[in-house]
C-alpha cells in the first residue's frame, strides 16, 4: 500500500461512472458530456454527504468491491462483473451486469 499513488482526475471520473451506473452509464454511452456533473457529484454528494459516516463509506466501498470482484452468473456460471442497474422481475429485485462480457481467466491471457 505504500507504493500506491492517487488517482488522476480521469481515473477518478472513470471509477465513479463505473461505480454508479444508475446515475451515469446511459448518458455516457449516449455520448453526453457529463464530466462536470460527475465531478460535482464527487465533490458535493459523494464527499459531502455519502462519505460522512462509516455507513456511507461502507456502501461506497461495497460498490468498488463489486466492480473488482466478478461473480458467477446464475444462468451460465461464467464470471461476470455484476455492478449495474437494478431491475425488478416477479416481485424480486436483481442487479444487472454493468459489464456483460465474460471475465477472461488469467491463464487464458497468459497462453493466449
Amino acid at each position: 500500500m505504500q507504493n500506491t499513488k492517487p488517482l488522476d482526475d480521469l481515473e477518478l471520473y472513470e471509477l465513479i461512472v463505473a461505480a454508479y451506473p444508475e446515475k451515469f452509464a446511459a448518458r455516457e454511452k449516449a455520448g453526453d458530456d457529463i464530466w462536470d456533473e460527475v465531478m460535482e457529484f464527487i465533490e458535493c454528494e459523494l464527499c459531502g454527504d455519502q462519505l460522512e459516516d462509516w455507513q456511507g463509506l461502507a456502501r461506497f466501498l461495497g460498490r468498488i468491491v463489486m466492480l473488482t470482484m466478478p461473480m458467477a452468473s446464475a444462468v451460465t456460471g461464467e464470471a461476470r462483473h455484476c455492478l449495474g442497474p437494478i431491475e425488478t422481475s416477479n416481485g424480486k429485485r436483481f442487479m444487472m451486469a454493468a459489464v456483460v462480457r465474460d471475465v477472461v481467466k488469467t491463464e487464458e491471457v497468459a497462453h493466449g
